[in-house]
């Protein structure tokens, strides 16, 4: 054994913000989903990309609990990705 004292393990003092996930909506009127840009100001109105359909403004969608008075767009959840289709084997 070598008679020199352990080093410490080296660690980031103030490691990097995680990212914000990113939150994606669907629009009422016609199904489609899409994402708030973070370039908006609070009072901006936000348009469905699809229908141009006004859902609101751009603070409403930025707070952590959106009032209902005004959206027109809910939160999509994340689904969870499906396995992949288990291939079929023909039998002669």
């Amino acid at each position: 054994m070598s008679d020199r004292p352990k080093r410490a393990i080296l660690s980031l003092k103030n490691p990097p913000p995680k990212p914000k996930p990113v939150e994606r909506w669907k629009c009422k009127p016609c199904g489609e989903t899409f994402e708030v840009s973070p370039e908006l100001a609070d009072e901006d109105a936000v348009r469905c990309p699809a229908c141009n359909a006004r859902l609101g403004r751009a603070r409403q969608f930025r707070e952590e609990t959106p009032e209902g008075g005004g959206m027109r767009a809910r939160r999509v959840a994340d689904a969870p990705v499906p396995p992949p289709p288990i291939p079929v084997i023909k039998q002669r």
